[in-house]
């Protein structure tokens, strides 16, 4: 069974919305504007990216390069944060028309710091996602948790499992989310109905519905999970249909770019 005896990612009655990178819909990943937009609606958490500079300070961002989203090219871990600030359009590619117009750039939105992100928003909950591989990543992100007192409103997660095992280390009174290692191992002894003879160290699952052309999410899926008091997160859903489906389905929380759609969705089942 868990090792936690109180799960509060579990919840009871609806999904939680958990706005992906804020609220996309009319402002870039990442951005402060999309932080301050989700934070301004009915929403439960942001689910954010952490990625390092070349000076050890941590940034909201996806990507392992500034090409996508900015107007800079390269990866981010060789720009200081000091570079990022001064000249790195973060709103630079964001278009709502396919590229016809692009209504945030020049408009001096840059890389928002974790430090900046739990300062302006004391109150919101975050789901933060370690993206590199260095290292120094846990501690760096274990030390603004502890300075901020973050330890009971971010769940903390990691595609890289060394990562999110270190991070547990060294605070483990914060919670986390299973690694894909940690995942893959729930998912096959689901299969083979043993997963009741294990304990977990994380409190949630975050998948999406199908992995590699296999479907992970199911109705018996998300009672395992919660017969061993995990949480299951869905992502990235933008679509109402599948957001209808997961709702009746009974998963605890849906990642979208569309916080919106799901809201609405929710309100129309009268669950908020």
């Amino acid at each position: 069974m868990a090792t936690f005896d109180f799960n509060p990612f579990l919840s009871p009655t609806r999904p939680l919305v958990m706005a992906h990178r804020g609220d996309q819909t009319v402002s870039p990943e990442n951005s402060l504007l999309a932080l301050k937009n989700a934070s301004l609606l009915e929403i439960d958490f942001i689910e954010t990216d952490i990625r390092i500079t070349k000076d050890k300070e941590l940034i909201l961002f996806h990507d392992e390069t500034l090409d996508r989203t900015t107007n800079a090219s390269g990866p981010l871990i060789n720009f200081t944060l000091g570079e990022l600030e001064e000249g790195v359009d973060l709103g630079y590619r964001f278009t709502l028309d396919n590229g016809k117009t692009f209504p945030c750039r020049g408009k001096n939105w840059r890389v928002v710091t974790l430090r900046q992100a739990f300062e302006v928003f004391p109150e919101m909950r975050f789901n933060l996602d370690i993206k590199n591989a260095e290292p120094e990543v846990p501690q760096l992100l274990v030390d603004l948790i502890t300075e901020f007192k973050r330890e009971d409103n971010v769940l903390v997660g990691s595609f890289h499992h060394n990562q999110i095992a270190k991070f547990r280390n060294l605070l483990p009174n914060a919670p986390t989310a299973a690694s894909p290692k940690e995942v893959k191992n729930f998912i096959f002894r689901h299969k083979v109905r043993i997963n009741r003879f294990f304990k977990t160290k994380y409190y949630a699952l975050q998948v999406p519905i199908q992995y590699d052309g296999t479907r992970i999410v199911s109705k018996n899926f998300v009672t395992d999970a919660h017969s061993r008091n995990i949480a299951v997160h869905v992502w990235t859903i933008n679509d109402r249909p599948s957001m209808e489906w997961l709702i009746r389905l009974g998963v605890d929380g849906i990642f979208t770019d569309d916080p919106w759609l799901l809201l609405e969705t929710l309100q129309e089942k009268k669950l908020i």
